[in-house]
């Protein structure tokens, strides 16, 4: 499937610079993160690109990994989003920026621990790599939190 994406204000792996040599550094780390991420997946095609969207070093980071095949679904590429944080996929829609796609990681992350706290099946949701505690979910819940305020600029609607 091939969706349009801006690759306007994205950046090349090899050539992410982020606000400082620190922050170049760990969004760097970060572009490996995502690339090993997504690998470690059996329906994950070969890797042909990684481009920065946006990224807070050490923080979050949103990548775009493009495929040089498309994956059984049809898809070539997928939003990557890392950082302190549970590592996830979001899938590319047409017109789509690194900020939607937070936004809907953002979503993915509240159903998962609105379902933990509320001691509701995972089932429907995203499968994130953490246990799945009322402790784990809380904390998830503040850098969700964070990411709404700080980044995203949007109320947390919980």
């Amino acid at each position: 499937m091939d969706i349009e994406i801006d690759s306007d204000g994205l950046q090349e792996e090899s050539k992410i610079k982020g606000d400082g040599a620190e922050d170049t550094a760990l969004l760097r780390e970060m572009a490996v993160e995502a690339r090993e991420y997504v690998k470690d997946f059996d329906w994950c095609p070969a890797v042909a690109k990684v481009h920065l969207a946006f990224g807070v070093g050490g923080v979050v980071a949103v990548f775009l990994v493009q495929f040089e095949e498309a994956i059984e679904g049809g898809e070539d590429a997928l939003w990557v989003i890392v950082g302190d944080l549970p590592s996830a996929y979001v899938d590319v829609e047409s017109g789509d920026d690194g900020m939607a796609a937070l936004a809907r990681y953002c979503s993915m992350m509240e159903d998962w621990s609105f379902n933990v706290l509320k001691d509701l099946s995972l089932e429907e949701c995203f499968p994130v790599a953490a246990e799945a505690t009322h402790e784990h979910a809380e904390m998830l819940r503040e850098r969700i939190a964070f990411i709404h305020t700080e980044i995203l600029q949007t109320p947390d609607d919980e």
